[in-house]
């Protein structure tokens, strides 16, 4: 970086990406803002709409009773209907809220523990998508969640004068430990 850069004189609308309360001398980051409104908008609309597929069929999906089958091919054999009923809410609640960008931290760890489980029920089948037995779309999901879990929504979003949005780390660290654990205890109790 040259010392004849000037930050101050950096657009500084909602669109470029800068932060109202930054200090003067922190580099400016043009396009932060949108980047993080289009990976909100393709990991909630993907996330929201495998839910619909869950709990209501929609988009040729297998609802409710359909998806308690599927969970029980990847070895879930326990409560497969409530676990079918919570993880549709937590793809349809979580992707509206990421898609906002309103309690961006909670929804995205709750969306980052649904990819985990994904994950870890079709590891087995190898990475690539072949058949339904691969993970590699869930691992990009559940990638893109925990981005948000680190930089929360962003300057496009309804978070404003949230703490989280001002130090999203901690929260971030946070919401991880609950993502991990809630993983975890579906894993136990429902295979």
């Amino acid at each position: 970086m040259s010392s004849g850069d000037d930050f101050s004189q950096q657009p500084t609308s909602v669109l470029s990406g800068v932060e109202d309360d930054r200090p003067d001398d922190t580099p400016r980051q043009g396009g932060l803002g949108l980047g993080l409104l289009i990976l909100r908008l393709a990991l909630g609309l993907t996330m929201g709409a495998h839910g619909l597929q869950h709990l209501f069929g929609l988009f040729g999906g297998p609802g409710i009773g359909g998806f308690a089958r599927v969970l029980e091919t990847f070895g879930y054999h326990k409560q497969t209907t409530l676990l079918s009923w919570i993880t549709g809410i937590t793809e349809v609640g979580g992707g509206v809220l990421v898609i906002v960008g309103l309690f961006t931290p909670l929804a995205a760890a709750g969306l980052l523990g649904v990819a985990a489980n994904a994950v870890y029920a079709k590891f087995h089948g190898g990475f690539f998508e072949g058949q339904g037995q691969g993970f590699e779309l869930e691992l990009l999901l559940g990638a893109a969640a925990l981005s948000l879990l680190f930089t929360g929504a962003g300057p496009i979003s309804l978070e404003r004068n949230t703490p989280w949005r001002k130090r999203p780390l901690p929260l971030g660290l946070v919401a991880l430990l609950l993502a991990a654990a809630a993983a975890v205890v579906v894993i136990v109790l429902t295979r």
